[in-house]
């Protein structure tokens, strides 16, 4: 399944979104979007990802760590359920920030 990215800016946020199966072949389109991509607050939307192996979630951890080093934001929002449950079994759900809608993870938190 071929990987479709598109992205857009909403306010102070880049939104990243991704269709298809994010995978070892795949997981390369991302990252090549992603570093075109950087601003200091980025969220990627997941709501067209169906399935996501470790690659993939070791991508979303680099840049996790790599936005919050740098003093910026790494979100990810609209998980589908598989994709979810990998997050919760590797216990990255308490260390990432994960949102049920890209509206929630645009908004600003008080």
């Amino acid at each position: 399944m071929e990987l479709q990215v598109r992205s857009e800016v909403r306010g102070d946020w880049t939104v990243v979104a991704v269709s298809g199966e994010l995978d070892a072949d795949t997981v390369p389109v991302l990252s090549d979007r992603l570093e075109e991509s950087v601003g200091a607050r980025l969220v990627v939307d997941l709501s067209g990802v169906p399935f996501m192996d470790t690659t993939g979630l070791s991508l979303m951890l680099d840049w996790h760590r790599r936005l919050d080093g740098a003093g910026g934001e790494f979100r990810m929002a609209s998980m589908q359920p598989a994709v979810h449950k990998l997050f919760r079994l590797t216990e990255l759900t308490e260390v990432m920030h994960i949102h049920e809608t890209v509206e929630s993870a645009t908004t600003p938190t008080s």
